[in-house]
């Protein structure tokens, strides 16, 4: 773990804003040079992107806060360092739709064609922004012994301090009990997902498809990474993390989007 990249006098370059820019660049990217491939407005899409990540970032930072209103509420100005870390990817995908649905409706732009053409860089920024997080310490697993990895101490307010406050270890203690890098299985499962988006595009029966097979397929990687990941003891309807209750909505509202549009196109009359 490398939670600060660079560190001279009173200049201070984090790794996961640094890597969060790194994902922001890469999405970007990718997703113009679609775009252009397809024909769209590049400029107009570069745009949304800057939109996209205004809106997702403070969305996703919102949330964060609001999961952990208890330390926050006591300590507001930390609520605006969100170069150290702390953004619910969920709280920012929901304010991202919202940012893009205006935007698109605003310059009449198909929602679908602009949603399946960003998909596939939202993958591969999700991929490179995970690296972010487990440099900064941060998402991290549960104790596992076998598959584990192992936090320092210095500069880790993240595994360390935890199993420090939990008791599990001393505070002399040079690094944390092993844990699960769930931080790399999500890029890895992104990874993944951007490569299942690229083969099933020339499949898609309708404009949005592989925005909700992006939505789907992420669903249930977050859904069993979630069930991995270290949470205190307060979870969503007794047994799941919020982020789990909300793959589940998303899982299943993804499911009947993609059966539905499937179904439609499969009632077209074909021409004679």
């Amino acid at each position: 773990m490398h939670r600060y990249l660079l560190k001279v006098g009173q200049l201070t370059v984090y790794s996961y804003g640094a890597m969060l820019a790194l994902a922001f660049i890469c999405g970007a990217f990718f997703s113009v040079r679609r775009a252009r491939q397809q024909g769209l407005d590049a400029n107009k899409i570069l745009d949304l992107i800057f939109v996209i990540l205004i809106f997702s970032v403070a969305g996703a930072r919102i949330f964060f806060v609001a999961l952990n209103w208890d330390y926050y509420g006591k300590n507001l100005l930390e609520v605006l360092k969100v170069w150290e870390g702390g953004l619910v990817f969920y709280g920012g995908l929901i304010a991202g739709l919202a940012a893009t649905a205006l935007f698109l409706k605003k310059h009449r732009i198909s929602f679908g064609i602009a949603a399946d053409t960003l998909s596939p860089g939202l993958a591969i920024g999700i991929a490179v922004g995970r690296v972010g997080c487990f440099l900064n310490g941060c998402c991290w697993g549960k104790i596992s012994y076998r598959f584990g990895v192992c936090f320092p101490a210095k500069d880790a307010p993240g595994p360390f301090a935890q199993q420090v406050y939990d008791g599990l270890i001393s505070p002399a203690a040079g690094w944390s009990l092993p844990v699960l890098p769930t931080q790399l299985y999500e890029s890895v499962a992104c990874l993944a997902i951007f490569f299942v988006l690229i083969l099933i595009e020339k499949r898609k029966t309708f404009d949005g498809f592989l925005f909700w097979s992006f939505v789907a397929l992420y669903s249930i990687a977050r859904f069993f990474i979630e069930g991995l990941r270290y949470y205190e003891p307060n979870f969503f309807m007794g047994k799941l993390t919020v982020s789990q209750g909300v793959s589940l909505v998303l899982f299943v509202l993804a499911l009947c989007v993609l059966t539905a549009g499937s179904l439609r196109k499969r009632s077209i009359p074909r021409k004679s």
